[in-house]
């Protein structure tokens, strides 16, 4: 990855606006340019483009939406950021959340209306939020949106370029970027272009980049993206970028690494707990799955175990990663704990000790020693259902500072002119640790993010 110096450079072909990247971020940034009147080019370095939303649950957080409306939920954007800089402790970029949260029901809207990518509200209230306002689409999970988008895009004339990895910006001497040198099917390539946008995610797949940045996760194994390189981070710090939040990251303390199937953590809030190979619980589950990944790091072998019940696992069945987790086997069910345990290889003593205090606490509506508090409406109750989990790290939260419009900063705070940057390439909106992650932060910054990107993009050549 590098910057090239050459406001002379020539090129095979120009296009209004490049984006690089395919993934939630850079599909919508595009679209959103597009339905702009601007001619895009997407560049992604898969043969099969997907990224990290294709990893994802594909629910997308919004406040205000006409979909809570029908519910009768009265959610608004400064309800919805509150909740957002909760669970940050006030650290994520105020403009940045006050513009995403604002404009969330506005863009679900928009692409429901322009794109016929309709979603609706997704039962439960999300862990960390105060109300009801996940939204997916009908067939659940983050293939499906990334479908969806890759539709309109053809439907309105975008061309996405598979298999290009892109090795070069090139700039002049005012750092205005001026085009792309690209690899592809074995050759070079080159595009020039107007305006950038980099939607090439993260760097949590980066083991060099997260020992540096994150020290305190580097003993997670990596279960998200593998395009997560920190491409993004390369090109802006070379370029005199300010980075912002680089300690934020999104880990997940119920992953089938197998499989890089992080389980949906909703289930804990329905009921289900972790225990250790003891039959012990070890954290209150219900603050996060981000932070618990430390927690199970934390046990032997890294291990801990869902326990839960039909009632759980009927509601799990609606989720799209854990309807794969049935499909493959790898969740056990018996009628007795003591077979539970021994199918798990969880100690039998411990783990009927430990579920009949959780039903003991939820009898009485009573909280742990952990601060978790249960209700009668949750006791555990045969047949039981477990399966064995283990820590990863999906993502990181931190990037290039941009600023509201998804312009990226240099370091004494000024725009570049025409470098923008959305999804896991830009900072986000958990603050600068792992405990600010609230559900649904890494498609807001995403969907959203890369909305307003794509708009930016398209002003900006039209200015």
């Amino acid at each position: 990855m590098s910057i090239v110096v050459d406001s002379s450079a020539r090129f095979s072909t120009t296009v209004p606006i490049v984006v690089i990247g395919a993934g939630g971020a850079g599909s919508i940034a595009a679209l959103a340019a597009r339905s702009a009147g601007a001619d895009v080019l997407v560049l992604d370095r898969d043969a099969a483009p997907s990224g990290a939303t294709a990893c994802s649950s594909g629910m997308v957080p919004a406040a205000g939406t006409a979909e809570q409306k029908a519910r009768g939920i009265a959610d608004s954007p400064q309800r919805f950021a509150d909740d957002i800089q909760a669970k940050a402790n006030g650290s994520a970029d105020a403009p940045l959340v006050n513009a995403l949260t604002d404009a969330s029901a506005k863009v679900l809207e928009w692409l429901t209306k322009q794109h016929g990518i309709r979603f609706e509200l997704v039962e439960g209230v999300a862990p960390g939020h105060s109300l009801q306002r996940m939204h997916a689409l009908a067939d659940r999970g983050g293939s499906t949106l990334l479908s969806s988008l890759y539709s309109a895009l053809a439907t309105h004339g975008v061309r996405l370029q598979p298999s290009a990895q892109v090795t070069e910006l090139v700039v002049d001497e005012a750092q205005r970027i001026i085009g792309v040198r690209y690899k592809r099917n074995g050759s070079v390539e080159s595009v020039g272009c107007t305006t950038l946008i980099l939607a090439c995610n993260g760097f949590a797949g980066n083991s060099s980049l997260v020992a540096k940045y994150l020290p305190d996760v580097r003993g997670l194994p990596f279960a998200g993206h593998d395009g997560s390189q920190g491409d993004a981070l390369a090109w802006g710090t070379s370029l005199g970028a300010k980075l912002a939040d680089i300690d934020g990251f999104l880990a997940h303390g119920a992953v089938v690494l197998s499989q890089r199937l992080p389980l949906p953590w909703s289930l804990m809030t329905e009921g289900a707990v972790q225990v250790n190979r003891d039959g012990e619980r070890f954290v209150n589950e219900h603050e996060g799955y981000s932070e618990s990944a430390l927690f199970v790091l934390a046990q032997p072998g890294a291990t801990a175990f869902m326990i839960y019940d039909e009632r759980v696992h009927e509601i799990g069945l609606t989720m799209p990663n854990y309807a794969t987790a049935v499909t493959s086997g790898v969740i056990k069910r018996e009628s007795m704990l003591r077979d539970l345990a021994e199918q798990l290889g969880v100690n039998r003593e411990g783990l009927e000790a430990t579920i009949a205090l959780v039903n003991a606490l939820a009898f009485d509506d009573a909280a742990d020693e952990f601060g978790r508090e249960f209700h009668a409406t949750q006791m555990l109750l045969g047949p039981y259902y477990g399966v064995a989990v283990t820590c990863a790290l999906l993502g990181t939260e931190g990037g290039l500072a941009t600023d509201a419009s998804g312009r990226v900063l240099r370091k004494d705070g000024s725009p570049f002119p025409n470098l923008l940057a959305a999804g896991g390439a830009a900072r986000g909106v958990s603050g600068d640790a792992a405990g600010g992650y609230l559900e649904g932060n890494g498609l807001l910054t995403a969907i959203v993010g890369g909305y307003i990107a794509g708009n930016t993009a398209a002003a900006t050549i039209a200015a």
